[in-house]
């Protein structure tokens, strides 16, 4: 995903010595002169300012620490500006840190605890007394991407659903296994069989522009979202996430933003002929002997799917049960009357008729 600068801010750090907040670029505590520590981070300030390019000049990424005396150096420096020691090999600060958010709306006021002065967000004195003041509590806003992806469901929520569903589905599995035998007889059986009729009719759908079928009769299209792409494409707008600050490791961060394009696309309306269901016709019967019912076709008319439905009840005591022969061959030998061992699951189901000696 594209990442846009925005520009830079001056963070801040507070001091393990005396606990004064100091800007970024400060090298030594303002109040009490300690050098900052090696393992001291860099802060958000709660009032960030925006500038465009880099405010040191010389730039020379992150600070390095001096391995002697552990003072913050430039960089680009060469030898220690406190001890005058070798920099060479010096460790640099971590840098490339997300700090959070960058949110340019005015912040709350300070109270100052020694004297009760209200001062601005930005302060990290008080303007009456002098005293220190704290890190302002303020609620930082959400880092949020160009393009928010679905929310996805947690691990421990999916591996549960589907532990869920195996017991499920191996208990009604057992149910539809598990059968017992029956005997019972045939109380009655019906049948029925239809025939489609179809016809080429035109039909309405909608697709994009570039997949729409050779034979299509366009009705209308409008521009809809459709994709996301990293350039600028005719018909696309940029989309971008929320600011955020990159820690530099030199007392600055780098405001950057992530953006996408949101391409359009011609979304159409078309109709074309297609083959549709537009009649049935149907044969019934309480027999067993089914037949095809008589089919006549009109000019711009074929035949469509054939379907068949055999059902078979039979009786045992006050129990009756239900059973779909898959053939008529199967369906025919049911005559009224005769006995069968059904096969009965728990669900009351037959799942198999044997013929009874």
């Amino acid at each position: 995903m594209p990442q846009e600068e925005l520009g830079y801010v001056e963070l801040e750090w507070t001091c393990q010595n005396c606990g004064t907040r100091n800007p970024g670029s400060r090298k030594n505590c303002a109040s009490c002169g300690a050098a900052m520590h090696a393992q001291t981070q860099f802060e958000l300030p709660a009032q960030p300012e925006l500038v465009k390019d880099h405010p040191a000049a010389d730039a020379a990424g992150p600070d390095v620490a001096c391995p002697y005396c552990g003072t913050r150096n430039a960089g680009n420096a060469t030898v220690c500006k406190q001890c005058g020691g070798d920099l060479k090999g010096a460790q640099a600060r971590m840098a490339g840190g997300i700090l959070g958010a960058f949110d340019a709306a005015p912040q709350a006021a300070i109270q100052c605890a020694a004297c009760g002065t209200q001062n601005p967000a930005t302060a990290l004195k008080c303007s009456s007394c002098g005293a220190r003041l704290p890190r302002p509590k303020t609620q930082t806003a959400a880092v949020t991407p160009a393009a928010a992806p679905a929310p996805s469901i947690p691990r421990a929520w999916l591996i549960g659903g589907i532990a869920v569903a195996l017991v499920l589905c191996i208990g009604v599995m057992l149910l539809v296994f598990r059968t017992s035998d029956t005997r019972a007889t045939v109380n009655d059986v019906n049948w029925q069989r239809t025939i489609a009729i179809m016809a080429l009719m035109p039909v309405r759908d909608a697709t994009w522009q570039d997949q729409l079928p050779t034979d299509a009769n366009v009705l209308g299209c409008e521009l809809k979202d459709r994709r996301y792409s990293d350039v600028a494409e005719p018909n696309s707008k940029k989309i971008c996430g929320t600011p955020y600050v990159i820690d530099q490791g030199d007392g600055f961060g780098k405001t950057v933003q992530d953006c996408q394009y949101l391409v359009q696309a011609p979304y159409c309306t078309f109709t074309r002929l297609q083959w549709t269901v537009t009649d049935t016709v149907a044969a019934r019967g309480a027999d067993l002997n089914p037949y095809w019912p008589a089919l006549t076709l009109q000019d711009q008319q074929r035949e469509g799917n054939r379907a068949e439905d055999f059902r078979v009840e039979f009786v045992s005591g006050n129990q009756r049960y239900t059973y779909n022969p898959a053939t008529a061959q199967e369906f025919a030998k049911y005559q009224i009357g005769s006995q069968w061992i059904l096969k009965v699951n728990a669900l009351g189901s037959v799942v198999e008729a044997t013929r009874a000696e």
